[in-house]
């Protein structure tokens, strides 16, 4: 099993380092050509249907990978009823979304301008689409594919933003576009891709099939909820209580600071599978702790690195302009290095058929989020919600590592110190990056 995670991480990992230069690439455009406030409003306009897309998922992505996992309907089954699920859900979503554009715009979202909002609407069922369909890649446990997806979505947003906005010096308006476009050209892709690796498409409502997805999905949803609000509440109450230009400010520092979960979010990604479908007691004891206590050991210092050279990356990337991002940056680190073992923990329990436990975590440090935004914003503004960040990712991280560790049975040392025997680890996983690498190059 450690062998399978670890070339199946390693692809994921190579995907996200990819996805990283590239989202840093489109980042570095649309934040010099749109300036502070410029990136505020386009930050605040997507945030729109990232919230409806995760208040009317009903757990549907997750559902899709343990139902795969478990083998009790056929792929085909199920990428038939996802279709179904995605046209369903994104017709609510988007008459939801246009009562708040309509009714609650100007509250919720301050200084961002209607047009905005209703262009990014388009952007609702595109997401759900991509985010119920790409999960039965992950289901089947097709790595390779299901990076390839999201590779091509982000290639495509920076070629358009490149185009839009360096060539042509459009605006906000024409970013928005970039990432419609590249979306509808991910959706396209996957769903043909998808059709050939299930050997067709049969959609018809299986009443048993849609019922154990709303019933499992529920369990996720909550969690899902819960989750996006702790990491995205806090632009809410900045741009209520500060402006777009505040938003654009801590959306660098946040970006940044986030990349650091490029290895939590790699493992997590196949850990969700490979539990569900793992029988080995004995294993999945070990695996999680083993995968948990490294990706901490790394993401400890990547953050250390990132806050020694925070400043001068931010200058380099996003010009002096920028700079205010620095002390949020910092701040956050700490927090993002709990969240970073936090996500690993997460997908453990969730794999165990739990997920609810995260959901009733995450009710606890949402309210504790919101109540220190409300606190430290007006105080110090962008970095009382940096702070507000790092308690809140910290708690949910240490009430998880309880939980967890009374779960498995594993001690809580076990989980987060990493062990001389992990270089073994090191050394298993570099060798087949070197065999994977070395024989790519002699097949040339």
């Amino acid at each position: 099993m450690p062998g399978k995670f670890t070339k199946d991480t390693l692809i994921t990992l190579s995907a996200k380092i990819l996805l990283l230069v590239l989202g840093i690439a489109t980042s570095i455009i649309v934040s010099r050509v749109l300036k502070p406030e410029g990136r505020g409003i386009y930050v605040l306009a997507l945030l729109l249907p990232s919230l409806l897309t995760t208040f009317t998922n009903l757990g549907i992505g997750p559902a899709t990978v343990f139902y795969i996992g478990k083998k009790k309907y056929s792929p085909k089954e199920i990428f038939g009823i996802n279709i179904i699920f995605s046209l369903l859900i994104s017709t609510l979503a988007i008459i939801i979304g246009l009562i708040i554009v309509f009714f609650f715009g100007d509250k919720l979202f301050s200084g961002v301008e209607k047009e905005y909002l209703l262009l990014a609407l388009s952007l609702v069922p595109l997401y759900l689409f991509l985010n119920f369909l790409i999960d039965v890649f992950l289901g089947l446990q097709k790595i390779k594919k299901y990076n390839l997806i999201l590779i091509i979505q982000a290639l495509c947003s920076l070629l358009l933003v490149i185009i839009f906005l360096l060539i042509f010096h459009l605006g906000i308006k024409a970013a928005i576009i970039s990432e419609i476009l590249s979306f509808t050209i991910a959706c396209i892709i996957l769903f043909f891709q998808i059709k050939k690796e299930v050997q067709g498409l049969s959609i018809f409502l299986n009443k048993k099939i849609f019922q154990d997805f709303l019933l499992y999905g529920a369990k996720i949803y909550l969690g899902n909820i819960i989750g996006f609000l702790q990491y995205r509440i806090d632009v809410f109450i900045l741009n209520i209580f500060l402006n777009p230009t505040a938003v654009g400010f801590y959306s660098i520092a946040v970006a940044l600071a986030e990349k650091i979960w490029l290895a939590s979010e790699s493992a997590g990604i196949v850990i969700f599978p490979k539990v569900s479908s793992e029988k080995d007691k004995v294993r999945l004891k070990e695996f999680t702790p083993l995968v948990c206590r490294n990706i901490l050991f790394f993401s400890l210092l990547a953050a250390a690195s990132l806050f020694l050279l925070g400043h001068w990356i931010i200058i380099l990337l996003y010009s002096k302009s920028f700079l205010a991002s620095v002390i949020p940056l910092q701040i956050l680190l700490i927090g993002i290095v709990s969240g970073s073992a936090s996500r690993i923990l997460a997908n453990d329990i969730s794999g165990r058929g739990k997920p609810m436990i995260n959901s009733y975590i995450g009710i606890i440090t949402v309210i504790l989020n919101v109540i220190l935004n409300i606190v430290l914003i007006p105080k110090f503004g962008i970095g009382g919600a940096a702070l507000s960040s790092t308690i809140s990712y910290t708690t949910t991280f240490l009430i998880k590592l309880i939980v967890y560790s009374k779960i498995s049975g594993n001690r809580i040392r076990d989980i987060i110190f990493i062990k001389k025997s992990d270089f073994r680890f090191y050394k298993n996983f570099l060798l087949i990056f070197k065999n994977k690498y070395f024989n790519s190059r002699n097949s040339l």
